[in-house]
């Protein structure tokens, strides 16, 4: 990528420049990545990493020469306008979940800056995306048409050893997907055709014929649908009917299918549907929405902020800001940088940072550093039982 990075001037690249023909190769289809979305806890999992992630801020930053993180002032092109035909939160949307739903996520490189470096990617669609390999090289095609590998950009979700492609989930759980579309299926269809009849009513007397037999039902269930009594001789019957123990099973079936999936994507279970096995309380949700982003959420963070850093100059790098999406309430987060800035683990200004706000101006600083040389006087004096 770095001949193509040494471009001086700032021009639109074509998918004509990008394109040679090329071969064809089989993917997951279309088709089957639109069913498994059909299975609610498949939507609700990809749904739930896709939104965190597209909402959390992405940063360039630099490194100072004394190891300091530095936020750049102006943000690169790349982060702030990344695509002529979406918004930057739909642009994080589409690139995490062609991940998480084909594998990898794909996209081609239109235009760069005045020094050679991306200001504008568009992501591919995957369903026409093919990955040819040979070792540990990897081939690229869009429609069957050859592109540039320098021109490409590519971020493989679960990787396996001697492989440059990811794994695309679905694929890799297609029978256990399956078994949940079947019984989501068997549920709609059991409770279309009304389930089960709710019960008999019988005469023990005779054989009623069919007009006798449907005014019977509907005199009972005149009288019994507001819970009221039904009065009648000692000729009728009625008897309920429970739902039997096999047909009764596809709903664990869901709830188990629903489990499986939300462990394939390491989101907590009880989110999409599934069962965690222990109950939910007020303490651990809070660690339970921390597992969500130590889990499911930072190993995707990682993997897009390595491939970002790489369209980066150097020394700059990308960062997703994670502690804007695991926010305490305001009075422990202020506590916490109370603590951090008193035992010299943060400065003022990255305290700041994470909060979003800008670095103090000269005479904020000066400001500030009165107030607080101010306030510390005054609990000096107070814990000494004087006057300031």
């Amino acid at each position: 990528m770095s001949v193509f990075f040494r471009r001086e001037e700032q021009r639109a690249i074509s998918y004509g420049d990008v394109w040679a023909r090329g071969g064809d190769t089989t993917s997951l289809t279309a088709s089957s990545i639109q069913q498994a979305l059909t299975l609610a806890p498949v939507w609700a999992s990809v749904r739930l990493i896709a939104d965190q992630f597209a909402a959390a801020p992405l940063r360039a930053f630099r490194e100072t020469a004394d190891g300091a993180k530095q936020k750049l002032p102006s943000q690169p092109a790349l982060f702030t306008n990344p695509s002529a035909n979406v918004s930057v939160f739909a642009w994080k949307y589409q690139a995490i979940t062609s991940c998480l739903l084909h594998g990898n996520t794909v996209g081609v490189i239109l235009q760069v800056d005045r020094y050679g470096f991306p200001s504008q990617v568009e992501w591919l669609n995957p369903n026409r995306v093919e990955i040819h390999e040979d070792g540990d090289r990897a081939e690229f095609y869009y429609e069957g048409h050859h592109l540039n590998r320098a021109s490409v950009v590519h971020i493989p979700g679960f990787s396996t050893p001697g492989q440059v492609a990811g794994v695309s989930p679905l694929k890799a759980w297609s029978k256990m997907i399956e078994t949940g579309l079947r019984a989501q299926d068997f549920g709609r269809d059991w409770f279309k055709n009304g389930a089960v009849p709710g019960g008999i009513l019988k005469n023990t007397a005779q054989t009623v014929a069919p007009d006798v037999a449907a005014a019977a039902r509907e005199r009972f269930k005149a009288a019994t649908r507001g819970r009221d009594l039904f009065v009648t001789g000692s000729d009728w019957d009625y008897s309920t009917l429970s739902v039997p123990a096999d047909e009764a099973r596809f709903i664990e079936t869901l709830k188990l299918t629903a489990t499986q999936i939300a462990n394939v994507y390491g989101v907590p279970p009880e989110r999409v549907g599934g069962e965690t096995g222990s109950s939910m309380t007020y303490g651990n949700r809070e660690q339970d929405s921390l597992d969500l982003v130590t889990f499911a959420l930072r190993p995707w963070f990682v993997r897009f902020e390595e491939t970002f850093t790489t369209l980066l100059p150097r020394p700059q790098y990308a960062r997703f800001n994670i502690d804007a999406m695991v926010r305490a309430d305001l009075e422990t987060r202020m506590r916490a940088h109370e603590i951090a800035l008193n035992i010299g683990v943060e400065t003022l200004d990255e305290a700041r940072g994470i909060e979003d706000r800008p670095p103090l101006t000269d005479a904020e600083r000066q400001q500030w550093l009165d107030n607080f040389r101010k306030t510390t006087a005054d609990s000096v004096a107070a814990s000494k039982g004087g006057n300031p």
